[in-house]
């Protein structure tokens, strides 16, 4: 039987009281003119071996259990700590040979689902925490991972976890402010050995901090936010499948708590943006007194993407039962994974909802997920859809969405190709961000994740249009990809620039002179939401000479 950690500490430590409480009778009955403290002091002794003989046998028996035990827990400590050692040698040994591993900075929750879903896909993990009793560390050590015990922030246990050889480093302690030191510290003192994760799910922080490190290899991950966007895409992508869906827009109910509740507002401006200029709609439960004054200050932009409505009730409160109105999809996020479960359950059965259009985001209980899995009826099933929060936000691959990051690049280039190209036709020279993704900042490369998430409702669209309604199509998705790219800008704090002369563009002040509707667009600028997503489609040769949305629009007109 394997013996935990704690048991054999535990053991140890009786061990310990019994000799010594033991051992003091044992001693001072057998010469009580010694008195108590020299009782004690001999039993003491028993620990290394050099007392417990008594001058006139036979030994008292309770010396004789006293000295046995001390014996025992002696060899128990020598065992451990050789055990402890040997342990440390052969992890060293181990991190020693890896090479392209991955580097993960906390054992949370988190942390642990990050290194289980790496270690699944065969990857090698070093774990890096600070708390010694950490529960988890015994689990992921059993999953394959090697564990280092000491603070991620000093750089000789990043030396030791082998920080210059490693491919990736998530830092995903339970601090924001932790994780963007770790990175930090390594990036200071090693350079830019390896990709850098820092977890970051403050929207506050990672406001601040995304144009502070435009020269840096940091990338800030927000769970959540992927999370968020990862539900809402899945969404989107089954709206964008129907036509009224496609020419009315997405009307969805959000109740939820917190953080979730801002990022799934935002990844639903941006990810349902898939009915031109017809914006989505989001009724937001639970609000809060305040809230809709602090959003409206931090996204001042909102209302040119999207319609959202405040109900200080509860989803129950907002579409009563038996009402003539009804949301197309319903998310329920509510921090409380029973509450979640119950409000969800309640609004199927006073609500009829066709298809799986509920969904409840449970935030961290594993054991709670097998229990309703193992309960759920067909009508359940039918309806309501169950996800694991951080599963969610870890990605459906890569934990740490590097698919992603494969697409976004691409995105990159072919924007950087078609600007030169145009730049060049007009006798001009193009200069307006690195062609290098490694030189882009991390704001546009977030933009360009973004983009390439979208593609997937894009997609969606293009294989579920009418017979005879390619170009029509076409035109619609350039429509819906300007509408999402201003969706993203607004959602991250972008307003009007107040005028549509290019000059008025300040990035420093998130200031943008093309958040206007498409049609007050120059063609130049309709080119580029076209052909940010064109090439994703794999269009046939056919539609090659059909290079901007303009033609396109002029040749349904003819």
């Amino acid at each position: 039987m394997k013996m935990n950690k704690n048991t054999g500490l535990f053991l140890l430590v009786l061990s310990s009281a019994a000799t010594l409480l033991l051992g003091t009778m044992g001693f001072y009955n057998y010469e009580p003119a010694q008195g108590g403290a020299t009782a004690l002091y001999r039993a003491i002794q028993l620990f290394s071996l050099n007392s417990g003989v008594v001058n006139e046998p036979p030994t008292p028996v309770l010396i004789e259990i006293a000295r046995w035990l001390g014996t025992a827990t002696l060899l128990g400590v020598v065992g451990a700590t050789a055990s402890a050692v040997y342990r440390i040698f052969k992890t060293s040994i181990r991190i020693g040979r890896m090479r392209g591993h991955t580097i993960v900075c906390g054992a949370g929750q988190r942390g642990s689902q990050i290194v289980k879903s790496l270690r699944k896909a065969g990857g090698a993990v070093v774990v890096v925490e600070i708390n010694e009793s950490n529960q988890n560390l015994g689990e992921l050590r059993d999953v394959g991972a090697e564990v280092i015990l000491g603070n991620a922030l000093d750089s000789t246990k990043m030396k030791e976890a082998g920080i210059e050889r490693a491919a990736k480093l998530v830092a995903v302690t339970h601090k924001d402010e932790t994780n963007l030191g770790i990175c930090s510290e390594v990036e200071n003192k090693f350079g830019k050995v390896c990709e850098l994760h820092s977890g970051v799910e403050s929207f506050e922080l990672r406001s601040y901090f995304i144009d502070r490190i435009k020269d840096s290899g940091i990338r800030l991950d927000s769970f959540i936010t992927k999370a968020a966007r990862q539900l809402m895409l899945e969404i989107a992508c089954e709206a964008t499948k129907t036509a009224v869906f496609r020419e009315n827009g997405v009307r969805i109910l959000i109740d939820a708590a917190g953080a979730y509740q801002q990022e799934l507002i935002r990844a639903g401006a941006i990810m349902l943006q898939i009915s031109a200029e017809k914006k989505p709609r989001i009724d937001l439960c639970s609000a809060g007194q305040g809230r809709e004054s602090i959003f409206k200050e931090r996204f001042p932009a909102a209302e040119l993407v999207i319609d959202l409505a405040w109900h200080a009730g509860t989803a129950d409160s907002a579409f009563p039962e038996g009402g003539d109105v009804c949301p197309d999809f319903v998310v329920f996020a509510l921090g409380d994974d029973t509450a979640t479960l119950e409000a969800a359950d309640r609004f199927r059965m006073r609500h009829n909802i066709a298809a799986p259009r509920i969904f409840a985001c449970l935030s961290n209980t594993t054991e709670l997920c097998e229990l309703v899995a193992k309960s759920r009826t067909k009508k359940d099933i039918a309806i309501i859809e169950i996800r694991n929060w951080f599963s969610l936000g870890l990605g459906k691959k890569d934990p740490l969405e590097l698919d992603i990051d494969k697409v976004a690049k691409q995105c990159h280039a072919i924007y950087c190709q078609k600007a030169i190209e145009k730049a060049a036709k007009d006798g001009k020279k193009w200069n307006d961000m690195p062609q290098d993704w490694a030189l882009l900042a991390e704001r546009y490369r977030e933009s360009n994740r973004l983009l390439a998430l979208h593609h997937e409702v894009k997609k969606a669209a293009w294989e579920h249009r009418g017979k005879g309604q390619d170009k029509e199509m076409l035109v619609h998705l350039s429509r819906s990809e300007h509408m999402r790219w201003m969706a993203e800008k607004a959602m991250d704090g972008w307003r009007w620039s107040g005028s549509n002369d290019e000059n008025s563009r300040k990035n420093d002040r998130l200031l943008h002179h093309q958040l206007v509707p498409y049609d007050a667009l120059t063609n130049h600028a309709k080119d580029k939401d076209y052909n940010t997503f064109l090439w994703a489609l794999d269009l046939p040769e056919g539609f090659e000479g059909l290079s901007s949305p303009s033609d396109l629009e002029n040749e349904i007109k003819k």
